[in-house]
Parts: C-alpha cells; structure tokens; sequence
C-alpha cells in the first residue's frame, strides 16, 4: 500500500467511532508496526538507550523494548489526533489542554522582534500550534514537504484547518526574516535536521546533528526564542509548557544552540516514550542518514 493511502486509511480509522475507540484501533495497529519495523524498533530503542544511559538509568532489554513499543503506540494515537482534530476552540481548550508559562510567549512578542517558537517531535506539537490558533495568536509553521505531491497536499491541507500558515521547508529563510521583522511568530522544529545544514551540538552528552535554523534566525534577527512542547498525559489530556525565552543579546549562534539543546534534553527525558525519532540520532552527527 502506498504512503498516501496508507494515511487515507489512518485518516479514515482515527474518524471512526469514538475517541477511545480510535484510539484502541490504533495502539492495536502500533504493535504491528512495532513487531514488523524492525529498523525503527532498532533506533527507538538506541535512542531511549542512550538518553536513559545520559540520566544514569541502567534498563534491561526487555524494559528497553516495552518503552519503545510505548513510543510507537504514543505516535499511534498522536496520529489519531491530528487527524481527528481539525480545529481546536476556545471550548475545547479548557477541556483537552493545561496551558503553562503563556506569559513567556507574551514577554517575548513585547520585545518587537518576532518570536521563535521552538519545539520537537515530542509529545503532540501539530496539536500544540491548533492550541496556539485556538488561543487567538497568529501562526506561521516551516512544514517539511511530503515526497508525493498528493501527499503532501494532504497533510498540508489537515494542517491549514487548524488555523496554521504553512510554509515548505526549504528556501523559506528569506520569508522567516520579514516575517519575523514584522513581529510574527514563526513555529520551528529543533531536534532533527532534514536540510544538511546543520549545528552539530551535544545533545544528552554527545555531538548530534541539530537544525541551525532557529540559532541562525535569532542571531541574525534578534528574535527571542521561545521553548513550546505540548505532552500528553495519563489520561489523553495534554500538557502544553512554555519556557522562558532565549534572547539573543550578542550570544554566538553556538551559545543559542547550546541553550535550545539543554531545554530538549529537560523536555525529552520527562517524557522519553513521547519522542518520535525513528532513525538512530546519534550515528547522524555529519547529517547523513544513518544505515
């Protein structure tokens, strides 16, 4: 089955039922997925290996491989919410969604400069920019475009209901500056790099290939940035953090780097099931895919 059919059969199954039910149908698909990716099953568990070895948590190999079943029914039903949830209200908000630290948003669109709005493939961040549109903000979002063009259209359309300006992922540099020195928000991922232009940092305590767009944004334009993850909890509720901003203020692009990495590493090891990397992130510090 093709990629795109295969998400037309995702959308479809998340839209069927009740939520709980969606959300059954699809940690039963997960754990097929999880029992026949046997490359993705092997870069979860590296990854949650090699954070939890950063933490001091020595796990078995069989507890390694219940937490990344985890991880691979936790994307399960972060798929079921993107496609069930075309929009989110103001209603909707109060009953899905516990928003924290909003007043760090605010301090850094006072300061006239933009805002960089940083998060990761942590948690629910499509969920989180739906949040963001539902609370009244302006979003702009850098999308990595799909490698079908129906596809791609697809997920940018899903995208596009929930009140969020898409922008494709390459050459969008340009459009981030204006947009930024028009005191925009711009929404950006910060913990895989898909360009190959990239700021190798330490990451959970060794090198890894990070995007430098956000660092290279806020040193060129002085744009504060602004930490975002929304986690889910126990009970399919959501957790959306802020953190205070990053300001630029003559800091190298390094010195940004090296702060948005030390806020992923807070967010990561919180919720590690939650962070959706199949690809082993630390064989990846050149920026080529690893084998």
């Amino acid at each position: 089955m093709s990629d795109y059919l295969s998400y037309r059969l995702a959308a479809f199954l998340s839209n069927t039922g009740s939520r709980r039910f969606a959300y059954w149908l699809s940690l039963r698909l997960a754990d097929g997925y999880y029992f026949f990716d046997r490359q993705g099953r092997r870069a979860v568990e590296a990854n949650l290996r090699h954070v939890l070895a950063y933490r001091g948590q020595d796990v078995s190999p069989a507890e390694l491989q219940r937490m990344a079943r985890r991880t691979f029914q936790h994307f399960a039903r972060y798929l079921v919410d993107f496609f069930r949830f075309s929009r989110l209200t103001e209603q909707d908000i109060r009953q899905l969604v516990t928003v924290e630290n909003l007043n760090y948003l605010e301090e850094a669109r006072q300061m006239g400069r933009g805002v960089l709005l940083v998060t990761a493939h942590l948690g629910n961040w499509e969920l989180g920019g739906a949040a963001l549109a539902g609370l009244g903000y302006e979003m702009h979002a850098v999308a990595l475009t799909m490698p079908s063009a129906k596809l791609n259209e697809f997920f940018q359309r899903h995208r596009q209901q929930r009140g969020l300006h898409i922008l494709p992922f390459g050459g969008a540099a340009r459009t981030l500056v204006r947009l930024l020195s028009q005191n925009q928000m711009v929404g950006l991922l910060a913990d895989r790099d898909f360009s190959g232009h990239n700021e190798v940092s330490d990451l959970f305590g060794a090198p890894a290939a990070l995007p430098r767009g956000p660092s290279w944004l806020s040193e060129k334009t002085g744009a504060p940035v602004v930490p975002g993850f929304m986690l889910r909890t126990e009970n399919d509720t959501f957790r959306l953090r802020f953190h205070s901003p990053i300001r630029p203020n003559g800091q190298s692009r390094h010195d940004i780097q090296r702060a948005i990495a030390s806020v992923l590493e807070e967010e990561i090891s919180r919720e590690p099931c939650q962070w959706f990397v199949f690809q082993p992130l630390w064989n990846n510090a050149t920026g080529k895919e690893a084998g």
